[in-house]
């Protein structure tokens, strides 16, 4: 028994499998498939969690048919199964159990063929939703349709069972297809499927009944369910309740996984952010679970990042299993660093939603773990010494160049940090200091943290220019000096300096951030990225009283970026609160002694309107003169993050780990061009995790 978590490390049982411990790495979109195969990155990338004493189990998501996939593996197509035996094999080999939860959802409808517009998504009846900007209509299936759907959820539970899977959960939840079904809001049926609880949960209940027949004797079938739906018209706990109550008194499941949250309409629930509560799903959780008597209950509760709560909801029966997503995404050694009593190792997840929001930008990672999806290149196993040891000069102590520093010196080198301010954390510090966004300084700790536990010689409060880079005589130099906001209101509305931008009353965020200048009476802030500065900003102002005027050229005050992470909800909730006035669809032509002169950015028409104060949070210029004093004076040069070019948290940290990476190391690049101008390897590339990789040239 564990001395400090006897709880989590303890065996269960579900029905016919056993777990090694109590704590699971929660299903997720991931995108780590090729074709519709699951990738060897997804097998790398899962072992991970496991290896070592980690996760008892791993559920990873799949889709239900290939028809409807959303950049999920499909166990449906038979001639995927020895690709889903590699990956089971690697989990059972590190000691873990492996479920899947295959799905259909009316967001990823698919496609008739590559290029083609979307197929139809399917759903009980005709409902209406929107995604990405756009509205779209469901069809509602036929008799026909729905049995085909339940023998594609028998043919899935067989492949699986065969590619070697220890289960199944049916995803009801999150709007995903049987949920709709059993929603007396999305299901509007007068046949057999629809009507009454017992019609209305006729189709989940032959689902599951078609997953037991194709799964097998030794296979786990269960359920994710939404105890609450929260929506006019939807079902409640007590629903819930009956629900779970009828399915085990039918003896249907082996367990039962409960959660909130529908997707679109409640994305912050589904993938709750910092700004809201931890544990968000618990009292939903508190009021289903009795219902399920003897069935084994997991949850995730929502945002679960520390061992100790997850013992402590364990002994106090909240559920009987517990787990995760997002914390093992930021820390894969959760687990093993809670197993082995060295917890103050791990990264704590600052649920900022990178994982998610990615997708936006044709990616996918951790803004503050970039090896995570990247484990078979950059996992654990990869922090072997450089082949030389060398001398590194890190200039700028913000993510970039944090997570540069930590890397090159778990590597192996000598490495030295210059930090200009007296802390560590470059802008990311400065979020952390606006208002309800204290759980980004996590982040922070755990790296300078890391920083004195590796022995990097950090150097603040030192501005290092050149001469002062040179003395210390490095083999490489790797800038991480940031970015700037525009002084004169450059945006990507006017790439231009306003007239009368260089007035004293005109500030920019750094001056009210770093310099503590707190203006007063009309306030005018312009924002042109729709971030956390501009936004953190109004609401700070606004909250110490001043008139706040948040101005943008579109109609949200935030960009695609706050919406993808789900934190648009809180952000603009947050703003109205605290009393500041959003003025959408509108610029900022010139700036008076005491006026702005605002255009409206479709008409053109100008107004004038009185201010006391402006504040630019439009563009960001990056600050890289050293980086170019520095070319061909040093072996390896690198610029980083924002210096490079200003763009987001996570293209700061994964630069500083790539390039710190390439330092000391044979026919490495030398510099940001050479990397950029060279051909990817194909090691970086994903294959089929059933297709041998070639053998590295040499």
């Amino acid at each position: 028994m564990h001395a400090k978590y006897p709880g989590v490390f303890s065996p269960i049982r579900l029905g016919p499998v056993e777990l090694p411990n109590r704590f699971f790495f929660a299903p997720h979109g991931s995108a780590l498939s090729a074709g519709t195969k699951p990738a060897d990155d997804l097998v790398a990338y899962s072992a991970e969690r496991v290896k070592g004493g980690g996760c008892g189990l791993v559920i990873v998501a799949l889709a239900m048919h290939e028809r409807g996939r959303t950049r999920q593996p499909v166990p449906h197509e038979a001639v995927n199964i020895p690709a889903f035996r590699v990956l089971t094999d690697a989990i059972h080999e590190a000691g873990g159990k492996i479920f899947g939860e295959p799905f259909y959802h009316w967001i990823g409808a698919g496609f008739w063929q590559p290029l083609s517009p979307p197929a139809p998504a399917l759903a009980p009846s005709v409902r209406q939703f929107g995604h990405g900007g756009r509205a779209h209509s469901t069809r509602a299936m036929s008799r026909d349709e729905i049995a085909r759907m339940i023998e594609a959820t028998r043919e899935t539970a067989a492949n699986m069972a065969e590619a070697g899977f220890d289960g199944i959960m049916l995803h009801v939840s999150h709007a995903a297809l049987i949920q709709q079904f059993l929603s007396p809001w999305f299901n509007e049926r007068t046949d057999e499927y629809g009507g009454s609880l017992e019609n209305r949960m006729r189709f989940l209940v032959e689902s599951l009944q078609a997953a037991r027949q194709g799964g097998g004797d030794n296979f786990a079938v269960g359920l994710r369910l939404n105890c609450d739906e929260q929506l006019d018209g939807g079902y409640g706990p007590e629903t819930a309740r009956e629900v779970v109550t009828r399915l085990v008194d039918q003896g249907l499941i082996d367990y039962i996984d409960l959660d909130v949250g529908l997707e679109p309409q409640q994305f912050r629930h589904g993938m709750p952010t910092g700004f809201e509560k931890a544990q968000y799903y618990r009292p939903w959780v508190e009021v289903v679970r009795s219902a399920a008597g003897g069935v084994p209950v997991f949850s995730v509760l929502g945002n679960l990042t520390s061992m100790a709560d997850a013992e402590a909801a364990l002994q106090a029966g909240v559920c009987d299993v517990i787990g995760a997503a997002r914390q093992l995404i930021a820390e894969p050694d959760f687990v093993q660093n809670a197993r082995e009593g060295r917890e103050e190792r791990g990264r704590t997840c600052i649920a900022c939603n990178w994982c998610t929001a990615a997708g936006g930008e044709g990616a996918q990672g951790c803004a503050i773990n970039p090896a995570s999806y990247r484990d078979r290149l950059w996992g654990r196993h990869s922090y072997e010494s450089a082949r030389e040891s060398r001398r590194v000069v890190v200039i700028g102590g913000g993510p970039g160049g944090m997570e540069a520093a930590r890397v090159a010196a778990a590597k192996g080198h000598k490495v030295t940090l210059f930090e200009a301010r007296e802390a560590l954390g470059g802008a990311l510090s400065l979020w952390a200091g606006l208002p309800g966004r204290g759980h980004y300084r996590a982040a922070i700790d755990w790296w300078a943290a890391e920083l004195d536990r590796l022995g990097v010689d950090v150097r603040l409060s030192s501005a290092a220019d050149e001469a002062v880079v040179l003395a210390e005589v490095p083999d490489a130099v790797i800038v991480a000096t940031g970015a700037t906001y525009s002084p004169g209101g450059r945006s990507i509305t006017h790439d231009g300096d306003i007239p009368g931008s260089d007035q004293p009353h005109v500030l920019t965020p750094e001056e009210v951030l770093l310099g503590g200048v707190r203006p007063s009476g009309n306030v005018w802030i312009f924002d042109a990225e729709g971030y956390h500065t501009g936004t953190g900003i109004a609401e700070m102002l606004a909250e110490g009283g001043a008139g706040v005027r948040f101005v943008t050229a579109g109609y949200s005050p935030v960009s695609a970026r706050n919406t993808d992470n789900w934190e648009e909800y809180y952000i603009v909730g947050r703003m109205k609160r605290a009393g500041v006035e959003l003025v959408p669809t509108t610029w900022l032509r010139e700036i008076g002694p005491d006026t702005v002169m605002l255009r409206d950015v479709h008409t053109g028409e100008a107004r004038v309107e009185p201010a006391d104060a402006v504040v630019l949070a439009t563009g960001r210029v990056p600050q890289d003169a050293l980086a170019r004093a520095l070319e061909g004076k040093v072996a390896q040069l690198f610029t980083v993050g924002d210096a490079l070019a200003a763009r987001m948290l996570a293209a700061a940290t994964f630069e500083g780990q790539k390039f710190a990476r390439a330092i000391g190391e044979p026919d490495a690049p030398a510099s940001f061009a050479d990397a950029w101008f060279s051909p990817d390897p194909l090691a970086v590339m994903p294959f089929p995790a059933d297709v041998p990789r070639p053998a590295p040239a040499g």
